[in-house]
């Protein structure tokens, strides 16, 4: 059991951060309202799967760039061009009548610009949170993107049918906008933004055995929740339920409550020990929403997939800090987010297919199976390659540095100390101490 990290979490810094990230996540929360409206106008269970992985299309197609964007023009920036996209495919989501054309194209920019203040946000909060606090901070922060989950069930319970949630969407595009101001006094540190690693150097250092886990647990934590996200409330009202939406409701109040009453709990007992529980907690979910017909089961599964939801994201994403170079950040946790855009992509239009052919029971009992297996793989490789992240991250380091300083400093012996000064940070911006969150046996 380690001892509890020390520094401070709570800055001016982080205090407009989580108001713009909060007000940006209404964009994605409000999506989990579309299939209602989708299923309104006719759309089968695939069908609301493929329009939704349209997003997903243009996300993950994007990712290189907002990863690069990141790393050499700056967090802010970027920021704002991704708050762009998003407001625009809102938009657009409010003047769909019908299944065609327009749902998919504002899906493309929905897709852009959710990758880009998904992956952008968390890494500016992973510059400005202090590096031994990192899991606690991240999952902090988080509770900000989680309280939008309330907007769902708060616009059920003011009367609006499925066929006026078109009306909503324009309104959420103007809050989204909002956040572009939250994010005018942020500061962004001067370390976000470096100088520029080759792509050889890139994917060797995202393809290091350390992360083997993380990229695995990450593909079995995001394909649940794709599935979850994209038919729990669709499966909800088709059995009847009054307030279907209402399982964002205890979804966002699981979530919060162990992100507020627990966030030091990773800390305590390592960041590892906990990934197999809050997936564990998730499968639970799912076999919940494959099995209940009543308000108490589908607001129990919201509950347990928020729990696991609450710890999962930010182990998952702090660990991605933690064993990639700080150098890297950006680009790191933008193939991190486009893992999720990829199950997106790749997981809703299957398991809608599944759906439709053997019923909803069967669709969340399969995401369940499946990631009991993933569980099983990522427990070995998280016990061959987990204890030797902070090893592993130091090496790739000491490389790229040495990528950087050559061509920045044209053979000048006082140049080059320079430019290494400045390159090399401890990997994850903590102290160089060795540290370990192997999962106990």
């Amino acid at each position: 059991m380690s001892t509890l990290p020390q520094g401070r979490l709570l800055s001016r810094n982080f205090a407009f951060l989580m108001a713009g990230h909060s007000l940006q996540a209404l964009g994605f929360t409000s999506m989990l309202l579309l299939p209602l409206y989708l299923d309104h106008l006719g759309a089968s269970r695939a069908e609301i799967g493929s329009i939704l992985a349209c997003a997903g299309i243009s996300g993950l197609l994007a990712r290189p760039l907002i990863g690069w964007s990141l790393d050499r023009i700056g967090r802010k920036t970027t920021l704002y061009g991704g708050t762009v996209c998003l407001v625009f495919g809102v938009a657009l989501c409010g003047a769909v009548r019908e299944l065609g054309l327009l749902v998919y194209a504002a899906q493309l920019l929905v897709g852009v610009g959710t990758g880009t203040l998904f992956t952008g946000y968390f890494a500016l909060a992973a510059d400005i949170i202090p590096p031994s606090r990192r899991t606690e901070g991240l999952a902090v922060f988080g509770i900000s993107g989680l309280l939008p989950l309330a907007l769902n069930p708060v616009v059920k319970e003011l009367g609006f049918a499925p066929a006026e949630l078109r009306g909503l969407f324009p309104v959420v595009a103007l809050l989204i906008a909002s956040s572009a101001v939250c994010l005018l006094p942020v500061r962004e540190p001067k370390s976000a933004a470096g100088p520029a690693v080759s792509m050889a150097g890139t994917l060797r250092a995202l393809a290091q055995r350390p992360l083997w886990p993380v990229w695995l647990a990450t593909v079995a934590f995001s394909s649940l929740v794709a599935v979850f996200m994209a038919f729990a409330t669709v499966t909800a009202e088709t059995r009847g339920l009054e307030r279907p939406a209402a399982i964002w409701f205890s979804y966002a109040a699981g979530a919060v409550c162990v992100r507020l009453l627990g966030a030091r709990l990773p800390a305590r007992f390592g960041p590892s020990n906990v990934v197999a529980p809050a997936l564990g907690c998730y499968a639970g979910a799912a076999l919940l929403a494959a099995t209940g017909w009543t308000d108490a089961d589908f607001l129990l599964a919201g509950l347990l997939a928020g729990v696991g939801h609450g710890y999962a994201f930010p182990v998952l994403s702090g660990q991605v800090v933690t064993r990639s170079p700080q150098a890297l950040r950006g680009t790191a946790l933008a193939s991190f987010t486009a893992i999720w855009a990829l199950t997106k992509l790749a997981v809703t239009p299957v398991f809608g297919a599944v759906a439709d052919l053997w019923g909803d029971p069967a669709m969340f009992a399969l995401i369940a199976l499946l990631t009991s297996l993933g569980l099983g793989l990522w427990l070995v490789l998280e016990h061959r390659f987990g204890h030797n992240a902070r090893r592993g991250a130091e090496e790739e380091h000491d490389v790229l540095v040495e990528e950087i300083v050559q061509p920045l400093s044209g053979g000048n012996a006082l140049v080059e100390e320079a430019v290494r000064r400045s390159a090399s940070r401890p990997p994850g911006g903590g102290s160089s101490g060795r540290t370990t969150d192997r999962p106990r046996a």
